[in-house]
């Protein structure tokens, strides 16, 4: 991995060979400094908008390719695409106002032929200032979360041990708002509804959001139900919870906060991957 996609603070165990050519994105670095200072003028003017990862699996999603995360009855869906109103994801999916892609080529090539524009950061840069927890200290006190309620349930608990806020450096996170971990797009209506009535007694100036494809259809109404900036940071939620994959972009050097033989996990749908490396455990007190 040549040293011009490296974020500080953060290792990448298994990058592809594209982080190995200077041409892949020859202004990585220029667009993390870029990033960052749209986060931080975004948060001190308050303004209301969404910042939206599209990978893979939303690609695939939004195109009714039946495919790892899209595949019906695996994560995000249980009933096959012809039962569900699969407009409102994809005319949704065009209502964020910042878009992320991921580095490598293909993934540029998918986000443009989907959206006809080229992304506006890269989904990298969130991975890692997640995992070197420069969002989570350097931006705002009151940080929301918005994700899967086991994988909430478990940050919630693990918030209460003085050596995982230690690890994050923050003291808690202001507002824990949960959408059902699996089928959550099966009834777009039932989860914007449950969405909408915790978000607008929340009071968060950040909310990170780990909920799957269903943000394409969801991600852009939260700015209706509570004025505030929303970052899609996908798998940071798992980390979060303690359950990443090292391998994930950015993510080698993660430590896994967990809890010793606890029940907590047998619930939990973990994103595992070809290289099932969710290592590095820490168990708490």
């Amino acid at each position: 991995m040549l040293d011009q996609y490296k974020i500080e603070g953060t290792e990448y165990l298994m990058p592809s060979k594209v982080y190995s050519s200077k041409d892949s994105y020859t202004d990585f670095q220029e667009g993390l400094v870029d990033f960052k200072s749209s986060l931080m003028n975004n948060l001190e003017e308050k303004n209301n908008l969404t910042y939206c990862r599209f990978g893979d699996g939303d690609f695939y999603f939004l195109n009714k390719i039946p495919k790892g995360s899209a595949k019906p009855g695996r994560r995000a869906l249980k009933k096959p695409y012809f039962l569900i109103d699969h407009s409102k994801f994809v005319e949704g999916s065009k209502k964020n106002d910042y878009y992320l892609s991921l580095m490598d080529q293909a993934h540029r090539q998918n986000f443009h032929r989907f959206f006809n524009r080229p992304p506006d950061y890269l989904i990298e840069y969130v991975y890692g200032l997640i995992s070197n927890k420069w969002i989570l200290n350097k931006t705002v006190k009151k940080i929301g979360l918005i994700g899967a309620d086991k994988k909430l349930e478990i940050i919630h608990q693990l918030m209460e041990k003085q050596e995982y806020k230690e690890y994050l450096g923050i003291e808690k996170f202001n507002d824990y708002i949960s959408i059902p971990q699996r089928f959550a797009a099966d009834n777009l209506k039932k989860t914007k509804k449950k969405v909408e009535k915790q978000l607008s007694k929340a009071s968060s100036d950040l909310y990170l959001v780990g909920i799957g494809h269903v943000k394409t259809g969801l991600l852009h109404e939260f700015k209706n139900y509570n004025k505030s900036v929303y970052l899609d940071i996908g798998v940071g939620m798992d980390a979060l919870a303690g359950i990443v994959n090292l391998t994930r972009p950015y993510f080698g050097n993660w430590k896994n906060f967990q809890f010793r033989n606890s029940s907590i996990y047998t619930e939990i749908d973990f994103l595992v991957n070809k290289n099932n490396y969710i290592k590095n455990i820490h168990y708490v007190k």
